[in-house]
């Protein structure tokens, strides 16, 4: 899928920008280049409490020339929400049920949905999560909303191939694979599941770089505050993106950089060198249009 086209979104993803307001994020959106930027669930309610409508928020996007797109984490597809020892902030951002979250897209105008799993992994058997994300698609349908599925190495949905089994399990036409390099690369990369997926599996690409070994000892820890800029760290970030520029079907790419360093950055300085970071390494990985 080449970059360069309309077709494409160049999203920032707000873990980029995690500092600072949301009209602050809109702001360094638009100024680096990116054409959208996804919302969360904390981020609209705390709007909502602040006083702002659903059209408030509308304008606030429209006057920096950005759109929202996705909504940002959803696991209310899955047979549980979430277990009861999952920490309070990730409750806060996954505290939604499957109505609720389609009518926020409906309010906001977001056509897409990061759905992941935050149960154990092989809680449930595949067949039972195809159903139930089954269901959940053609749910959003009706609204006219896509749904990536995201994998986590943490959490239930751990790798590449389990994303696979559900998604050509539920046979679901309004549904794809977001693929985040970190996770891929820093769980258990499958390079030639990878290179197999047809076009259209993948619609979805989230760049981040890291240190081979851990900072903390704790996968999740590290995924939260040790992610790098694409290109400064040691994952196999251009091998990764010279399979994913082969794809078609790919239609979204952007940073999601959860970064001690970069939240020390104003909204701006962190947008721009994100994006700039990304154009690099696709440049350098050949990705169509880069």
């Amino acid at each position: 899928m080449n970059l360069s086209s309309a077709d494409v979104r160049r999203s920032l993803w707000p873990a980029c920008v995690r500092s600072h307001n949301f009209k602050e994020q809109l702001a360094a959106a638009a100024a680096a280049g990116f054409t959208h930027l996804p919302i969360g669930l904390v981020t609209y309610r705390a709007l909502r409490a602040d006083g702002y409508s659903d059209g408030n928020i509308l304008d606030l996007a429209a006057e920096q020339g950005v759109k929202l797109g996705h909504y940002d984490g959803f696991s209310a597809w899955a047979p549980v929400r979430f277990n009861d020892d999952l920490p309070a902030a990730a409750r806060a951002v996954f505290d939604i049920s499957s109505a609720e979250c389609l009518e926020i897209c409906q309010r906001l105008q977001l056509d897409n949905i990061c759905a992941t799993g935050t149960f154990y992994p092989t809680q449930f058997p595949v067949s039972q999560l195809a159903d139930c994300f089954a269901e959940f698609c053609q749910q959003a349908s009706a609204h006219g909303v896509r749904v990536d599925l995201e994998f986590l190495p943490m959490w239930g949905v751990p790798t590449l191939a389990d994303a696979w089994n559900i998604l050509r399990s539920a046979n679901a036409s309004n549904a794809g694979i977001l693929l985040d390099t970190w996770h891929f690369l820093k769980g258990t990369p499958n390079y030639a599941l990878l290179e197999s997926l047809p076009d259209g599996a993948i619609t979805t690409v989230q760049l981040a770089d890291a240190k081979l070994h851990s900072e903390t000892g704790d996968l999740f820890a590290d995924c939260l505050r040790f992610r790098q800029l694409p290109g400064d760290g040691e994952l196999a970030l251009q091998k990764v993106l010279a399979i994913l520029g082969k794809k078609k079907g790919i239609v979204n790419i952007g940073p999601e950089i959860f970064s001690d360093q970069l939240d020390l950055l104003t909204a701006e300085q962190a947008a721009l060198k994100a994006w700039q970071a990304s154009a690099d390494i696709l440049h350098r990985a050949n990705y169509p249009g880069a």
